[in-house]
Parts: structure tokens; sequence; C-alpha cells
């Protein structure tokens, strides 16, 4: 499945999947116009080719240029209340087809109403899109089983978090059931729904003050092995927040010294 992560992260989030038509489904567009086309052009697309939009919620590093699409474009769950929604209201669990891509709508945890994620089926792959929310559910995550490819929300370090100068009901909102998953939450939940098919992960929404990328890759392995699964043929990636991340970009630790 051709995808391409815009960015990631709180300072804004976007995530194209290009069908066989060089369509655009556009996940999110938390970014400016301006950045936006930017990253476009960092992927090769352009702006014409976004032929639909769908917001995950309506957090402003979601949605932020949400305005500059026609209204007959737009999707989003119902209970987000969008007054750009025209016919697209989703609802949970619900089934739906857009540029050949098949969604199945996930409710997420998150602190504000109609947060969702995906199960995302084209051309016999099938992707896990999953980001702010809290937990995963135990009936998300046996929809979630056996994916070919996952990407999903490693926002942050407990220990870093709680160390940091954030103010302590932002820590709290952060570390609660409708905040973000950590390293240990994400490595976890895919530890459970990882299968034969899966051969890639891509970690969404790292918080560039209370994690590090050398954490989440450390975190990964060590539940792997604690859970004794051989993950030696998973290709990982780690979303960026400041340029896109190319489909044929790895995780690479940098080397100090």
């Amino acid at each position: 499945m051709k995808y391409f992560v815009l960015s990631s992260g709180s300072k804004g989030n976007s995530t194209a999947l290009v069908n066989d038509k060089n369509e655009i489904l556009l996940i999110d567009c938390g970014l400016s116009l301006n950045e936006l086309n930017k990253r476009l052009i960092q992927a090769h697309l352009s702006f014409q080719q976004i032929k639909a939009v769908i917001i995950t919620h309506l957090h402003k590093d979601h949605c932020v240029c949400l305005r500059a699409f026609d209204k007959e474009m737009i999707y989003a769950h119902v209970d987000s209340q969008l007054d750009l929604l025209v016919d697209h209201q989703l609802h949970d669990y619900e089934n739906i087809d857009i540029l050949g891509f098949h969604l199945l709508v996930l409710p997420m945890s998150h602190d504000i109403e109609g947060t969702i994620g995906f199960l995302i089926d084209y051309q016999n792959e099938k992707m896990a899109y999953i980001t702010d929310t809290g937990y995963v559910h135990v009936q998300i995550q046996r929809l979630m089983n056996n994916c070919h490819y996952y990407l999903i929300e490693s926002n942050h370090d407990p220990r870093m978090l709680m160390l940091s100068h954030r103010p302590m009901y932002l820590k709290q909102r952060i570390l609660s059931i409708k905040g973000h998953l950590s390293n240990q939450d994400c490595c976890v939940t895919l530890s459970n729904v990882m299968g034969p098919n899966t051969k890639e992960i891509c970690f969404l929404h790292r918080s560039l003050e209370t994690n590090t990328e050398e954490l989440i890759i450390q975190t990964f392995y060590t539940v792997m092995k604690h859970r004794e699964i051989d993950v030696s043929h998973i290709i990982l990636k780690i979303a960026k927040q400041d340029r896109c991340l190319e489909g044929e970009e790895i995780y690479e630790p940098q080397i100090e010294g």
C-alpha cells in the first residue's frame, strides 16, 4: 500500500494514501495550506491529486486547513459535529469505500468527541491507522489482527513526560485513558495484534519534548524479546514532524561521536 506521512506530531498531522490512479485520500490536514503543499511536493505529489479528506478528530493539529477543501470531499465522525460535513457523516464500525480504499471506522479514546481510527483494505493488503488515543480496546485489537501495515501512535515516554516542565494537568491528561499512547502502550498493543502478514510498522505522533526515536525502538525490541516474537523481517519507520516520511525510508539509529 502506497502511503506518505506528510507530518506527524503536536504541530501538525497529515497522511496521504495513494491509489493506483494516483488519487490521494488524505487522512487529516493539520498543516497550513502552504506547508501541506510543500510536503506534497516532497512526496512528488500535488494538491490537485487530493480527492477526499477524512478527519480523525477536530483538534487543530489534525484539521487546521480543512476549509481549503470542498465540503463534498470531507469525511468525519457524526459526533464531531463538524459544520462542514454534508453527506459523509461516519459512525463507529461503519464500512465505507473511498477511492477504492475500503475503510472500517474504529472508535478511539481521546478527549474530544468523534475521534476515530481506521482499518484500511486496498488490493489485498490491510493497514491499521491508530493515533490520538489513550488506549486501544481489546475489541479493536481483535479487528487489528495480522495487518500488513501498522501506523500507530507512540507519543511519549512516561518518565520523560513526568520529568518535563509541562503542567501537571497536562501530564495527567496525556497519561489518561483519553490521552495518548506511550511507547510501552503502543508496543504491547502491537505485540498483541501482529501476525505473519505484518511487514511494516510506522510510529506516529512522537512528542519532540517527551520522547526520542531511540526510546521507541528500544521499547519495541524489549517488548518483542520479552514476548518471544520474531520481528527480524519487519520494517520500522518513525514519522517526522518537520518533513515527509517517504515510502522507502526506514529507521536508522543516529550514531554520535
